[in-house]
């Protein structure tokens, strides 16, 4: 009689409980990396959004010869981590009005958060001039989710640069 090789029924199911305990614990691992580098995106998009807003606010205002804003929050509240606004003044008045002509609105990841800090303090919005600077309207953006923090940094001029996403700094995103 011929005895047939083969594994037993305890022995395959211990190597299943191995490999599913290895399973598990990769997983684990795989759903950290993977929310960290969906945060890093969110961050790199919010930043994207704001910074060419920032490029067409600013040209805007040379090609028409007229001040335009850029004001935090949907309703131009100064709540910059829920988006902006990008408009042109009807009356001069330097506030947002339902008569303002509005040239995009974007909202935010309800998750990100974006500071302003800068001169001046609690800034609602920027303002760009005919001839393109924005004044002493300089300061940081400040964008921040999770671990992760990055920064849109404005000059007096209207021009800005933007830092890669890095882990988030003790005090930073306050």
């Amino acid at each position: 009689m011929n005895r047939q090789g083969g594994f037993s029924l305890l022995e395959l199911l211990c190597v299943l409980a191995i490999l599913s305990l290895f399973a598990y614990a990769g997983s684990a691992q795989f759903l950290v990396l993977s929310q960290s580098s969906q945060d890093k995106s969110t961050i790199q998009n919010g930043m994207k959004k704001l910074s060419d807003a920032l490029t067409q606010a600013r040209q805007l205002a040379v090609v028409s010869g007229q001040t335009s804003y850029l004001c935090g929050g949907i309703e131009c509240d100064g709540d910059w981590s829920s988006g902006f606004v990008l408009y042109q003044n009807n009356l001069s008045s330097g506030n947002y009005a339902s008569s303002d002509k509005t040239y995009q609105g974007v909202s935010f990841d309800e998750n990100l958060n974006v500071y302003w800090q800068g001169f001046p303090i609690n800034k609602q919005q920027i303002e760009f001039q005919s001839d393109g600077l924005s004044g002493y309207q300089n300061g940081t953006f400040e964008f921040c989710l999770n671990a992760w923090q990055a920064s849109l940094i404005l000059n007096q001029s209207g021009r800005f640069y933007i830092t890669d996403p890095q882990e988030k700094e003790e005090g930073a995103c306050l």
